[in-house]
């Protein structure tokens, strides 16, 4: 531990903080942390105004959090269903946390399992073989010659396929993710839900937008084998997949589907509720729609992704939306 804070980025303090911060409210703190605590408090001016940095912002979320809940009380009640069984399967175990877990009960549960606002990652998503954050893009060259190239907030599992002659598995936990698989590549699969998708020599990629999945042929063939039906898909193809079934297939807007590695947005006709969903993926902070009426406008456009604020900017004057900011940039539209 550093005796100042003279040399410290404010960006690495601010994180540092915000993991205290979320130490404390999961309810499994103890007298030790707080005695580390103080002592992380202590090392210079810098650390003790990171933590009430950090407090402002967890208590600006609470404000967000608890607004969108009553506005959207439909949307929070999976978190809340989940939060709940997850109490339910562990309740003989939770002495293992320690006496502070069970005051928290399934609050801290669901901060986990569906963290507020998806302001940090969920447990499955940290528990990934790659992960990119918000903003973040990374490519991941495998074993011959495949490559995976990672959209922001993308997390991926990898695991031996069991397929004759090796090859790997893939499982899209978060995100979007562009596989790339050349000739005399070994056998990889893509797994999304449910659904497996077997790529043949070229490129297919794979979004996942809640619980359905887009699946889109970029060049080449891929098979896409669902549950209720396989499908094959051919270069500018592409279907939507998920619990309820599979799709009519249908043709891909390459620059709107590609347009992330060009470091663009690109909507058209886009319902804005859809746009705030991708705008949040890329964007540090979290922007909240406050209003259905607001969630049914439309918007199209190119936006630099780093300067999506610009993107906040035309909606306020387009639809007439007035914008609350708080602090940790978190934007409320209205």
């Amino acid at each position: 531990m550093a005796d100042d804070d003279s040399e410290v980025p404010d960006s690495r303090l601010d994180a540092e903080a915000r993991a205290w911060v979320r130490r404390l409210r999961s309810g499994a703190a103890t007298r030790k942390d707080a005695r580390e605590l103080a002592q992380w408090r202590a090392c210079g001016p810098g650390h003790a105004q990171a933590f009430e940095r950090a407090k402002r912002e967890w208590q600006a979320i609470g404000g967000v959090a608890q607004a969108h809940q009553r506005l959207f009380p439909a949307a929070a009640a999976p978190a809340r269903a989940a939060a709940h069984a997850a109490v339910a399967v562990d309740t003989r175990r939770r002495w293992l946390l320690g006496a502070g877990f069970a005051s928290a009960g399934a609050a801290a549960v669901a901060a986990v399992v569906h963290p507020p606002l998806a302001l940090w990652p969920s447990w499955s998503e940290l528990v990934a073989d790659y992960r990119t954050g918000t903003g973040q893009q990374a490519t991941v060259t495998l074993a011959g010659d495949v490559e995976l190239m990672l959209n922001t907030q993308t997390s991926l599992a990898v695991q031996p396929a069991g397929a004759a002659g090796g090859g790997e598995r893939i499982r899209l936990i978060a995100g979007e993710a562009t596989l790339r698989r050349g000739p005399g590549a070994p056998f990889v699969e893509l797994v999304a839900g449910d659904t497996r998708i077997v790529p043949g020599v070229g490129n297919v990629a794979v979004w996942r937008q809640e619980e359905r999945y887009r699946v889109s042929c970029i060049e080449g063939r891929v098979e896409v084998m669902h549950p209720m039906r396989t499908v094959a898909l051919l270069e500018g193809e592409q279907i939507w997949c998920g619990a309820t079934g599979v799709s009519p297939v249908a043709q891909v807007d390459m620059a709107q589907t590609q347009a992330w590695r060009r470091g663009e947005l690109v909507f058209r006709g886009t319902p804005l509720s859809e746009a705030i969903h991708e705008i949040n993926r890329y964007r540090s902070g979290r922007v909240v729609l406050a209003s259905d009426s607001l969630a049914r406008h439309r918007l199209s456009g190119h936006f630099r992704i780093d300067a999506l604020d610009e993107a906040i900017e035309q909606i306020e004057v387009l639809f007439g939306a007035r914008a609350t900011r708080w602090p940790g940039g978190i934007v409320m539209l209205g």
